[in-house]
Parts: C-alpha cells; structure tokens; sequence
C-alpha cells in the first residue's frame, strides 16, 4: 500500500489548487483530527507565501515610486504594508473562539502576514488606484489598532439585529469604488460563520482564489474603466507580478 501523503507536503511539491479542493471538500471536518493539524500547516505555508509576496510587491512598487495614501481627499500618505502587530495573535485568537468555525486561511493571515494597503499613487500608472488595489486589513494597525473591540462591537450590533437568512461579516476592505475614494457599495469581508479551512469572500469566492488573482495582477487584479481607468504601462503589471508565488 502506497504510504499517506499530507497535505502540506503535497502543497509545498506544488499541488496548490487540488490541496484546496481536497482540504476545502472536507468542509467542517477539516477542523477534527485527523485533518486539523495537517490543514493548520497548510494555511500557515499559505501565509508565509503570501507574506514574501506583499513585501516583494511593496518593495517593487516603493523602487518605482509608489506612495500609499489613504482613500482620502487629501490623499494622506501611511503604510503599504503593516507586518503583524502585539495585538495580531490575540486578536486570531479571539476570532477563532467568537467566531467559529472560523477559517484557518483568515486566521493564519492575521498572524503571519499584517495589513496591506496598495491603494495609493504611482508615478507612471496615476490610474492605479482605479484598479482594485490590493487591501486586506484586519488587525487595522494604521488606524492605532483596537481591531478586536471594533469586529466586537460589530458583532454585538448584528446579534441584536441579525439580518434574516445572512451570517456575520468580518470586513477587511473597502471595495473598489471606495478605495479611489468614489461613493460605492458596502466593504468587502469574510462571511461567517466559517465553512471550513478557507473563507468565503462572496458566495462564489474563497478569499485564497482573491489572493491568487491579485498576486497574478501585480496587486492590481480589476479595472474601473467607467471611472477613467487607464490600463498600466507596457509591462507594468507583469513586473511586479514576476516570480510571485501561488498560494
């Protein structure tokens, strides 16, 4: 009989996508041995993955003259990138214990990644900022962190008015439209309660696939085109994409 391999072992010889098909086909049970553990370095590969690549593509972006803003008026200059904080593991922590199941993908990211922030100004692609930047803040360390209280006091306000048929929404972004600071929809987030290893951004969307899409677009993956969107110099978005790593 051939021996077991896991599914982190198969992840790291390159068998991304059918580890998150097979680890995501388990649903709830990923959460029981004997999968726990196996999934958990998983999602712990992912994120060190994820975190090489957002400090490749900030250091990119930064030697070609990005600036990061916020989506305000006055475009006030912050952080591309905010590695985990003293607050980032406890407030993991308290997720996955109010929010269960809560997914190991979001968790190991909160851990092991920070906040990214690409919206911002490019000296050679002005309209960067029309193309869905890259955004995932959850620990929300640019704005003095406190992120444990506010998803509680989120929490608490939907518990007391849940919307019918609806779970809770973990938001981490402001979507497209907000990020160039234009009146938009509501943000984006993970919904919960979890279903299993990964999150779901929408109902057809796991927040890995996000990832990936973004990663494979230099950190610019859409393009609002009613808006002014203009597409980036030749060979831009390939630049900063070369060599990223699929999650």
């Amino acid at each position: 009989m051939a021996p077991v391999v896991s599914h982190v072992a198969r992840y790291r010889a390159g068998e991304r996508d059918e580890v998150w098909r097979d680890l995501r086909a388990l649903g709830l049970r990923v959460f029981d041995e004997p999968h726990r553990e196996d999934a958990l370095a998983v999602a712990e590969e992912m994120a060190r993955r994820a975190r090489r690549n957002v400090e490749t593509l900030v250091d990119r972006l930064q030697a070609d003259g990005f600036a990061a803003t916020r989506n305000d008026d006055d475009a006030t200059p912050r952080p591309a990138h905010c590695p985990p904080g003293p607050d980032a593991a406890a407030l993991a922590d308290w997720a996955e214990a109010e929010l269960a199941p809560f997914p190991m993908t979001v968790s190991a990211w909160i851990r092991h990644v920070g906040d990214v922030w690409l919206v911002g100004h490019h000296p050679r692609w002005p309209e960067s900022v029309l193309a869905d930047p890259l955004v995932v803040e959850f620990e929300q360390a640019v704005y003095g962190g406190g992120a444990r209280e506010y998803y509680a006091e989120e929490l608490e306000r939907w518990r007391e008015d849940p919307d019918p048929g609806e779970g809770f929404q973990l938001d981490y972004a402001p979507d497209a439209l907000h990020k160039a600071n234009i009146s938009g929809d509501g943000p984006y987030g993970i919904l919960l309660p979890g279903e299993g290893v990964d999150g779901r951004v929408g109902p057809a969307l796991w927040f890995v696939d996000d990832l990936n899409t973004a990663f494979a677009a230099g950190g610019f993956p859409e393009a609002l085109v009613e808006e002014g969107y203009v597409d980036p110099p030749a060979g831009l978005r390939e630049s900063l994409a070369r060599d990223l790593l699929r999650l």
